[in-house]
């Protein structure tokens, strides 16, 4: 069944993309539901121990680098126009069934690159944030 709720986003790991304090509309992610990079998720990863808001950037079987800001995913650049440089080095061989979590905010975030488990199961996904369009100022679609 999809449901829709109001997600209050929580700090800055975000920004600028989402303030905090803001609120933005959330569809549930059902079983079948598709789960694209880029995504901006609601999560409950059991090593986060709470409800997060995140970007999706590794998707099940990648190999995710981070290097001094610059992302790539199986050895190809990834655009990120949203996302802060971050001085964070590292390697993920993504699991299947699972999605890697970034917050935008590089260097302000608790996500993947700090949990004890950086992985999120496909079962911790709980929603996707609504988007709004910049060109049709109030619009929504599923992001």
């Amino acid at each position: 069944m999809v449901r829709f709720w109001l997600t209050r986003v929580e700090g800055g790991s975000m920004e600028p993309t989402l303030r905090a304090g803001s609120l933005w509309p959330t569809r549930s992610l059902c079983p079948g539901d598709p789960v694209r990079r880029g995504d901006l998720v609601v999560a409950e990863p059991a090593a986060a121990g709470r409800r997060v808001v995140k970007r999706v950037v590794g998707l099940p079987g990648e190999r995710v680098t981070l290097d001094g800001g610059r992302v790539t995913v199986d050895g190809r650049p990834l655009a990120e126009p949203y996302a802060s440089a971050s001085w964070y080095r590292g390697v993920f061989d993504v699991p299947d069934g699972s999605y890697l979590l970034l917050g935008d905010h590089r260097d302000a975030s608790d996500d993947a690159r700090t949990w004890p488990r950086p992985y999120a199961a496909r079962g911790e996904l709980v929603g996707r944030l609504l988007r709004r369009h910049p060109a049709t100022k109030g619009s929504l679609s599923v992001g």
